[in-house]
């Protein structure tokens, strides 16, 4: 459901650009979406420095974006708790590399190689992975987002490895970001990672059915 704003918002650019109902509908849902990437990334990024792990966050944000950008994954049937979904996992990542980048080099080696490996196995299986709201009906476009999924896990693999060499102070745990962000990515393109999405969804749904299914049986 649209917020209020966004169809005051939307209502009053229809209105000044004589647009017709269903643009003006468009209109609020892309206002919608716009305030809530606006604020959730105002969100994550505060967590991340009020935890002290901004670095990490940051790392998070772009790692998941160009995987999502190009292989897709698992979405909540609600914006606002697809946001919330990924400001807490962010934070858990970001926090949780920050310990992961202590453990012993030969450790974080075994779990860089299978990220990598669960990586292109996961794009190369299942991505692109749209969204029933926005479906990729286009086969050329599949391909070309597969092919750019390929890429990108290209790239943070050699981010991975440049990373390892450097002797920057925060190079290990943008590494280990770059490296649990890169599992969260290929688990949401697969089946498990659509299942816990529903899951999660399913859980914040009222539940009514129990009275429906009484009141159905008298």
């Amino acid at each position: 459901m649209s917020l209020s704003f966004s169809k005051q918002w939307a209502g009053h650019l229809a209105k000044r650009t004589d647009q017709s109902h269903e643009n003006e509908a468009v209109l609020a849902y892309v206002i919608e979406v716009l305030l809530i990437n606006l604020l959730n990334i105002t969100v994550i990024l505060t967590l991340g420095f009020l935890f002290n792990v901004l670095p990490e966050i940051i790392t998070c944000m772009v790692t998941i974006a160009m995987l999502r950008f190009t292989a897709g994954g698992a979405h909540s049937n609600n914006p606002w708790r697809c946001a919330a979904v990924s400001a807490f996992v962010f934070l858990a990542i970001a926090l949780l590399a920050s310990y992961v980048s202590l453990v012993t080099r030969f450790y974080v080696d075994i779990l860089s190689v299978l990220a990598i490996v669960f990586c292109i196995v996961s794009v190369i299986r299942f991505a692109p992975v749209d969204s029933p709201s926005a479906p990729i009906l286009s086969t050329t476009r599949r391909k070309r987002l597969k092919l750019l999924a390929l890429l990108v896990v290209l790239f943070i693999t050699t981010i991975i490895i440049l990373l390892r060499q450097l002797t920057w102070v925060y190079a290990n745990e943008i590494q280990a970001a770059v490296i649990l962000c890169t599992l969260w990515g290929s688990f949401n393109l697969t089946g498990s990672g659509h299942r816990l999405m529903t899951l999660i969804d399913n859980y914040f749904i009222p539940k009514k059915r129990g009275g429906d299914l009484r009141e159905k049986n008298h």
